[in-house]
């Protein structure tokens, strides 16, 4: 892949007519706008279908008629968010470039028009506002480690992403039960919720029949445990079947052909992990006759060893970003941070800019989500986009 620095972009590029980089499949700039807002209109909710669906599968319950039409509501504004976003590249650039800028440059051409449209993060609710940039955090730091790694500063390996896990869910998890503990909740989108500490104290309990009176939950533990780790299990199967078998609906027999029992390991994750978790917290009630949020640590850390059945860079950061998620929450709660600042909506314009950045000008180093993100939400004109640009800097380099 070509990696578009500074010096042989604007050498490249700098002289560009829009119709040559920004929308290469029309000369008109209003014929643009209106092509990429049909093209994400379409993109958008095709992939805000996908995000939602998986949403409901997390939580592992039914919807009542109630929360149908609220989840829908929530789908029709994700969608103006993400066609917003999408289709405001090329009408940015283009307004950009007629009114302030004459040539295009290395940080004017794609970080500052994508910076800008950022704030569509405001057609989304304040709660969701959160998770949205939780995990645009997290593919900035999926991109900072990728690009020190490919610098040749950072090797990266199964091993070293687990440990990072681990140790990530341990506090995650620790924070995480404090946290329900407040009247005011962090929004998070994750595995499981763990449940609130147990009040109940009783005697130590040995053996695994039956229930310590000290453990947060109801029941027997064996069934308590089981019944988690089955049910994510099965969240977990089910996500990878609806990305291998969607693409393929139209054309039945590839899709059964697609199945394949490596699928099973992002099942065999979540399964494990919140079994693990589960187990090592039960253990422990039943060996102190009483619960506690510590629990959570040698809980978390253990049950990340389950990381390794699936293991994946993003997912190894996401308990680090979330824990930080966390922490400003509380920070907003105890007046550290100004409730005034808009530092979410701030947070997220900046971490959307230097991603789509870096899906044009570092493709190589780019989250791989960011660039099924942008292919599926434009509707595969952001590819377009992409191959202008590297066609003219390949040319530059050929000169």
């Amino acid at each position: 892949m070509v990696e578009a620095s500074k010096l042989w972009f604007e050498s490249a590029c700098r002289d560009s007519k829009c119709s040559e980089l920004i929308h290469p499949w029309t000369y008109r700039c209003s014929d643009a706008t209106k092509t990429m807002l049909i093209s994400c209109i379409k993109g958008s909710y095709k992939f805000y279908a996908m995000v939602y669906v998986i949403q409901i599968l997390m939580r592992g319950k039914k919807l009542g008629k109630k929360e149908m039409i609220e989840q829908f509501k929530l789908y029709l504004k994700s969608g103006i968010f993400g066609l917003t976003v999408g289709s405001s590249f090329v009408t940015l650039n283009c307004i950009f470039r007629a009114l302030f800028f004459s040539q295009f440059s290395y940080y004017t051409t794609v970080l500052l028009p994508c910076t800008v449209s950022g704030l569509a993060v405001y057609f989304e609710p304040p709660y969701r506002r959160v998770m949205v940039v939780n995990l645009f955090v997290n593919l900035v730091f999926e991109y900072w480690v990728r690009t020190l790694e490919m610098k040749g500063w950072l090797r990266r390996s199964p091993g070293k992403e687990t440990l990072v896990f681990m140790l990530g869910s341990a506090v995650f998890f620790y924070l995480l039960r404090l946290d329900r503990e407040n009247d005011k909740r962090t929004p998070l989108f994750w595995f499981f919720t763990p449940p609130r500490v147990s009040k109940e104290v009783g005697e130590p309990v040995t053996g695994i029949e039956g229930r310590s009176p000290a453990c947060p939950h109801k029941g027997p533990c064996i069934n308590y445990i089981l019944r988690g780790t089955a049910q994510l299990f099965g969240v977990g199967y089910a996500m990878t079947l609806l990305r291998t078998i969607i693409p393929k609906i139209l054309t039945p027999r590839k899709a059964l052909g697609a199945l394949r029992l490596s699928q099973l390991k992002l099942g065999l994750f979540f399964g494990g992990y919140i079994g693990l978790y589960r187990l090592v917290v039960c253990i422990l009630c039943r060996a102190h006759g009483k619960d506690s949020a510590l629990y959570a640590l040698p809980a978390g850390l253990l049950s990340g060893l389950a990381f390794r059945a699936a293991p994946s860079l993003p997912i190894a950061l996401a308990p680090v970003t979330s824990a930080l998620q966390i922490l400003t929450s509380w920070g907003y709660q105890k007046g550290m941070i100004p409730a005034n600042w808009p530092l979410v909506e701030l947070l997220y314009c900046v971490c959307q800019g230097l991603l789509f950045h870096a899906r044009v000008m570092h493709e190589d180093v780019c989250p791989r989500y960011i660039i099924n993100l942008m292919h599926t939400v434009t509707t595969s004109k952001a590819d377009e986009i992409q191959s202008a640009f590297i066609q003219k800097i390949l040319k530059e380099k050929i000169a």
